[in-house]
């Protein structure tokens, strides 16, 4: 706007000083200075009208004349000028050899971790959760069990579970904290160990066994064995009530040891995982153990009703947040915030894991980098038809104040040129005309 404005300007100087040269030229006729300053002012004055014209009629008809030839070319054009930019771009500016090459040349895995990064804390986790809830919203959860437990019997049929299994707990070992989850499991313990009602189950054990004892054998042996019972009652060395006492003691102190992480059973726990962990992944008899269960498994149990069940009772809690209650005390209850925190937690250890592992990105690397190369060579001509639609959509005034809009300055500095070096020029003319051409003449 700013250079249009001195376009303006200079035209209407010009045509300012033509109008006093004129009259100078009239009151002076003899003096060279006027006739100089006409010629000047006159041929600036032209070329600033030539270029106003020709810059004019690029977009629309002067003074809007319809009938003057070859005006309003842009909008008469509208077609091929669209039609030429689309071909631009796509042929051109965004060619495939361009794309391709510039693409080779970034990593589009980086570029997406950053972005990510970039995001605000836990944004990963929480998309990660809004997936999974929207996703088994919408999920047709009988056609899909059907499916998964054939792909689940066809997939399992093929692969040695066994190694994989050891890579999956030496991996659960590694980056979870396995004595958390054992204590978490003598708290649970120790919580229903307390209640009274852990000494009644431990009478009628007790209960079960002595009637057990008496039962088995011959009838002598039988009847031996009642006499032997009823006495120890009487004479109480045999007192079921203090046995009880005396094994719900025991098992209180034991479960009180157990929540020190270096009791002995703890550590030799977790030496026991790690050591099944290696026999599944290296040990051949193991492996093939494993194998023949699964065959088994297969056979005789049926996937379906468990998939069923699974993912309807999931959708549930995540899509109506009720409180699923275990077979336990009702204060012991599964929460969607629960459930929540627990695939967080695992999207994040994961996402983690994926930034460090370098094999990892560079395999992503590889099929991301293939995959979008692809995209280029098939969907290419997409950039040409979004162009194309892009500019049919314009009026023709919006097309026409959107190509002059990008080269607005331009224009008018080729009018302001064209009253620059129309007035030099003209004085170029005067001066050879007059102080040249003239001269030659006279001596002649």
């Amino acid at each position: 706007m700013a250079m249009r404005k001195k376009a303006n300007r200079s035209l209407i100087l010009l045509a300012a000083l033509f109008v006093i040269a004129a009259c100078c030229l009239y009151v002076f006729p003899d003096q060279w200075w006027a006739r100089m300053l006409l010629y000047t002012t006159e041929a600036g004055l032209v070329g600033a009208l030539a270029d106003l014209f020709a810059v004019t009629v690029l977009f629309r008809h002067p003074f809007g004349w319809k009938w003057i030839p070859h005006t309003a070319i842009i909008p008469r054009n509208r077609d091929k000028l669209i039609e030429g930019v689309a071909n631009m771009v796509e042929q051109q500016l965004l060619s495939k050899d361009l794309l391709k090459e510039k693409v080779k040349q970034i990593s589009l895995v980086e570029i997406g971790i950053s972005w990510i990064d970039r995001r605000p804390n836990g944004m990963l986790a929480e998309q990660g959760w809004t997936l999974v809830a929207g996703l088994l919203a919408k999920l047709d959860i009988k056609g899909l069990s059907v499916i998964l437990d054939e792909k689940a019997r066809k997939s399992l049929g093929k692969i040695s579970l066994s190694p994989y299994a050891g890579k999956a707990l030496k991996w659960v070992m590694a980056k979870g904290n396995f004595q958390s989850w054992v204590s978490q499991i003598v708290e649970f313990a120790a919580a229903r160990a307390a209640e009274e009602e852990t000494k009644v189950v431990i009478r009628e054990l007790l209960g079960k066994e002595k009637e057990k004892f008496v039962n088995q054998g011959s009838i002598f042996s039988k009847w031996l064995k009642k006499m032997a019972v009823e006495i120890a009652e009487s004479t109480n060395a045999l007192n079921l009530d203090d046995a009880t006492n005396v094994l719900y003691d025991d098992l209180q102190l034991l479960i009180n040891d157990l929540r020190n992480p270096e009791h002995e059973l703890r550590v030799l726990l977790e030496e026991m995982v790690l050591q099944l962990a290696d026999n599944l992944q290296h040990r051949e008899d193991v492996s093939a153990a494993v194998d023949e269960w699964r065959d088994e498994v297969i056979e005789k149990i049926s996937l379906l009703p468990s998939i069923e069940a699974l993912l309807g009772n999931f959708r549930q809690l995540l899509i109506s947040e009720p409180k699923l209650q275990l077979a336990l005390p009702q204060k012991h209850s599964v929460n969607p915030s629960d459930i929540k925190e627990l695939i967080n937690q695992f999207i994040m250890s994961y996402w983690e894991w994926f930034k460090a592992n370098e094999e990892t990105k560079g395999w992503l690397e590889q099929y991301v980098q293939k995959f979008v190369q692809k995209m280029i060579e098939t969907e290419h001509a997409i950039i040409g038809i979004i162009v194309r639609k892009t500019l049919d959509s314009f009026t023709e005034q919006k097309l026409v104040h959107f190509i002059e809009s990008k080269v607005e300055t331009d224009l008018q500095r080729i009018r302001l040129n064209g009253a620059y070096i129309g007035s030099a020029l003209g004085a170029a003319f005067y001066i050879l005309l007059y102080g040249v051409y003239e001269p030659i003449l006279n001596l002649l």
